[in-house]
This record gives C-alpha cells, structure tokens and sequence, in this order.
C-alpha cells in the first residue's frame, strides 16, 4: 500500500525514510480585468496537430509583457461540452514541453477531461529570449503567471477552475504558482524539488563553496554579460563540469527514448546551478493558504527526498494530502508505470478542488 496522509490527517502505511547523503548535488501577473483580451493578443499562432486518445494536441505560442514569445502545446479534449478545468504543466529542469515529463502529464491529464498547456521556459526549446539555455526560477514563475492569463482567456477553459501541476523543480514552482496568483485553485507537486537557501545549505556541504563560485559568475556576467555554458549530464569524452553530474540525471536525460529526445539540448549555463542556491521553492507552502496542495513521492527517491515532502505537507494550511509511492524512485515518477499512478492520483486532486 501507499504510504498517503490527506487533509483530515489520517495516514496509511509506513513512510520509508531515506538519508540524504549527498542527493541534491544533484511574472509578471497580468490585470485580471483584462486577461481575456490580453490572452487574445498573446496568441500568435494555433496549428492542430493531431488528435490521441479523445484530445486535440495545438500548438500555440504567447507572448510576455517584457516581449518574450513562449512556445506551447494546448490539450483540448474533445468530450468537453463546455468551458473545461485547465491545468498549466511547469516543467523540470532544461527539460522541454516534448520531453515525457512533461508531455506524459498534460496528455494523460487532458484524457481525464483537463485542458493542459505545457509550454517551453524562456530561453529554452522553441521559446524566445535569454540568455539561451539559462535557468532563473524567478524568470519562470513570471511565465508561469502569463501562461495563467492565457488559459483563462481561452474559450475552451473555465477561467474560475485552474490548477498547476509539476515535477522535480517545477513541482515547487507550481506550489509558487498556487501560493502566489489567486487564480489557481490547487497544485500537485510531483517528485518535487522543495528547496530554500537554508535546506540547500544542510543538503550540500560545499554550499559556501559552491555559492562564492557562483557570485563569480554572476559578476563576470554583470560586466561582460558572458555566460559559460555546460552538458547539463555527463556525456561519453566529456571530462569537463556538468550541470547535473549524478546517475540519476543521466539516466532520463541520457536516453533518447526518454529524455534525450532530439528536441532538448545537452547544455544549461553553469549559472543555472544558482537558482538552486539562492531561490525559495518550499517556504512557499506557508502562503499558499486555502487552496489546495498534493505531494506525490517516491519512497526510494534520492534527488527530491520524501522527508522534504513531508514537511511542506505539513506546512500546507488548506486541503492537503501527501502520496509516498512505496519502491518507487525519481526517475520513474518522470515516464515509467509511477507516473501513470501519479497522474491518476493528480486528476482525482483536480476532479475534487477545481469543481
């Protein structure tokens, strides 16, 4: 059985704990009034792609108040009879709206009735701006809030029944995302990357280390505007620094069948690793307030540990209820048969918080 606690705190089973060793080596919000109209605007192209499995996949792009066009893909299911709950996917790490972490989710969550936008971060895949291949959690939570404004202006969505869903890093971006715009009504936090610079710092023993290393760079690019860039996993020859230089990474992000599909690209500035240092994706679970928060974890994950989930969980204030996936890894929760369960369990959240 799943080790679970929902929000009348009852839990079943036995929560597996795990060491951390050395794991984690590893918007701007628009005017409601006028989102409808300013979504419109946003949207500069919508091309079917196909219909799979009872949903239209659209490809669709918005652009952000500072210029920037973002590239999508829109799932609408065909059976709607009517404006439709939607869910905005914030995707993991480097990863793009093809990549199964991401495109997995918003197909399966579009079958179960949800209309789904899952969308490239600035910098990344098919969207505009820069600095290409760089990570900035603050950057992408201001895309996020727009990728909000674009849905709720679209006629096939319900514009009071909006949730957010993620995993690894984007998990922790869309309980930002929840706590931070009003109009998103529930978030599920999938093998989640729940970290502020105080849990960084417990997690990693070269924190100061790696932070000054950092602020070099920062400081390098604030003068020339240069950015190095790096192979985000380790790639046979390659001796030089990764992003993520763990077996884990390299195990979804080093398949082609997964997710080195040829869309993404091996390569992330080395300045990425600061948004893990310097950004807050747990302590947000302190504001998000009477919406509604799941957690979803495996209980042999080491990259997101299940210990982390279990204190946002307990942070959270509205309905809340935590999944601990017995046996289950990270990498499994991203395409393998825990993802399925996992998107099972999201659409029973959403069904229930976005009525």
């Amino acid at each position: 059985m799943n080790a679970s606690t929902d929000d009348t705190g009852h839990r079943n089973g036995r929560r597996r704990l795990l060491v951390a060793g050395g794991a984690a080596t590893a918007g701007l919000l628009l005017d409601a009034a006028t989102a409808g109209t300013a979504a419109a605007e946003q949207s500069e192209e919508d091309t079917v792609l196909g219909i799979e499995g009872g949903v239209t996949l659209h490809r669709m792009s918005m652009r952000t108040p500072d210029g920037v066009r973002l590239a999508g893909h829109l799932r609408v299911p065909e059976r709607a009879a009517g404006p439709s709950p939607a869910i905005v996917v914030s995707n993991a790490m480097t990863s793009v709206k093809e990549q199964s972490v991401n495109a997995g989710y918003a197909q399966r969550l579009a079958e179960a009735g949800f209309v789904t936008l899952a969308f490239d971060q600035r910098g990344f895949g098919e969207s505009g701006g820069g600095p290409r291949q760089h990570e900035d959690n603050e950057d992408r939570l201001a895309d996020l809030h727009v990728a909000v404004s674009h849905l709720a202006g679209l006629p096939a969505v319900d514009a009071d029944r909006i949730g957010a869903m993620g995993v690894s890093i984007g998990g922790g971006l869309a309980m930002n995302l929840t706590a931070a715009d009003p109009r998103v009504r529930a978030f599920v936090a999938v093998a989640a990357g729940l970290l502020n610079p105080a849990r960084a710092r417990e997690l990693m023993p070269a924190y100061d280390d790696m932070l000054a290393e950092q602020t070099a760079m920062l400081q390098r690019h604030h003068r020339s505007g240069e950015l190095d860039r790096i192979p985000v996993v380790r790639t046979e020859g390659h001796e030089g620094p990764v992003l993520f230089d763990n077996p884990i990474a390299e195990e979804y992000y080093g398949d082609p069948e997964r997710g080195g599909i040829a869309r993404w690209k091996n390569q992330a500035t080395a300045m990425s690793l600061r948004t893990l240092l310097v950004h807050d994706t747990r302590t947000s679970a302190d504001t998000v307030g009477p919406r509604a928060g799941m957690l979803i974890v495996g209980g042999e994950d080491v990259s997101t540990l299940p210990e982390d989930h279990q204190a946002v969980y307990e942070r959270l204030t509205g309905p809340k209820r935590i999944e601990i996936l017995p046996g289950v890894t990270h990498n499994e929760l991203y395409d393998r048969d825990a993802a399925h369960d996992a998107t099972a369990l999201a659409a029973e959240w959403f069904t229930t918080h976005l009525a």
